[in-house]
């Protein structure tokens, strides 16, 4: 059976054949992240802000959110609605037609 290239490595094997392990490599600490295949990602540094920027950023990513209509809102809830209505009387029939059922079926004795 032919080898695949895509086959996962042993724990203590590196590609590049050093003996250290991916693991070790990632708690040395050296700012980059090991991914597959022995390439380091770089980690990105997140820049803190302040509350009021904070809210400033959010306030600008909430302009960007495109809301449903008032017309859109109320279609969907009635559709909702309707759904429920339809549901709740299709369990009721079926419940109904077990309680009628079973202690007819538990009636007979074998």
């Amino acid at each position: 059976m032919p080898k695949s290239k895509h086959r996962r490595k042993s724990k203590g094997s590196s590609p590049q054949g050093s003996s250290r392990s991916e693991t070790a490599k990632m708690a040395a600490g050296d700012g980059a992240a090991m991914i597959e295949g022995g390439a380091a990602e770089p980690k990105a540094k997140q820049r803190k802000v302040g509350p009021v920027q904070f809210f400033r950023q959010v306030r600008d990513e909430m302009q960007k959110i495109t809301w449903t209509s008032r017309n859109e809102t109320m279609i969907s809830t009635i559709m909702v609605l309707i759904m429920v209505t339809i549901a709740s009387i299709f369990f009721f029939t079926v419940d109904q037609i077990l309680r009628w059922l079973m202690p007819m079926l538990l009636s007979f004795s074998f």
